[in-house]
């Protein structure tokens, strides 16, 4: 069971970061209007004009647009537990000819066995696993997905240079802030 989608990127892409966005926003994320906005800079009319720009705004808030471009390369999802953070199953990708592929498992709207959309699933897969070189040795497609997943985690997680985590914490004091850029300066000077 899950939710594939693919579409064709208009937008310009300007990062190939890596994000982490909550599960709640990623599941948003399934929905087809918001993939069309994410994609594409144009609006269409089947959308208003008021929608459209709430959408984006939701996008720049969870960092997937900066200013009008795709700011990642791909997206994980995560939920917060008792031990921390857990990426799920699930992820959305770009690959090199601008095709985005959103793919989560835990959604039930398609079964491999009577799925519509096998074909461009399995195309999709193919593009992910030949731009991140990712064993995969599973005939079944969701197990393949689950284990190309799989493997990016622990790619990404391998790899980690440094994280940056946006997050509403409080608000730093502009005068502390200041009198540390002032104490900093007579400290060198001194």
């Amino acid at each position: 069971m899950c939710l594939f989608r693919k579409i064709r990127v208009e937008r310009p892409i300007i990062s190939n970061e890596v994000l982490l966005i909550k599960k709640d926003d990623f599941v948003h994320l399934g929905d087809e209007i918001y993939l069309r906005v994410l994609a594409s800079d144009k609006r269409g009319e089947e959308i208003s004009k008021s929608y459209y720009y709430f959408i984006v705004n939701r996008l720049r808030q969870m960092g997937l647009l900066l200013d009008n471009a795709i700011s990642f390369k791909a997206v994980f999802p995560f939920e917060v537990t008792s031990n921390g953070i857990s990426l799920t199953d699930s992820i959305m990708f770009i690959t090199d000819d601008k095709t985005l592929v959103y793919y989560n498992s835990e959604n039930t709207v398609y079964s491999c066995e009577s799925c519509p959309v096998t074909l461009e699933c399995i195309n999709g897969f193919k593009s992910v696993v030949r731009e991140v070189k990712v064993e995969i040795r599973n005939d079944e497609l969701d197990e393949a997905w689950l284990s190309l997943i799989s493997g990016l985690k622990f790619k990404l997680l391998s790899n980690i240079k440094f994280a940056r985590v946006k997050a509403d914490i409080g608000n730093i004091n502009l005068k502390e802030r200041t009198f540390a850029k002032q104490l900093k300066v007579t400290q060198i000077d001194g």
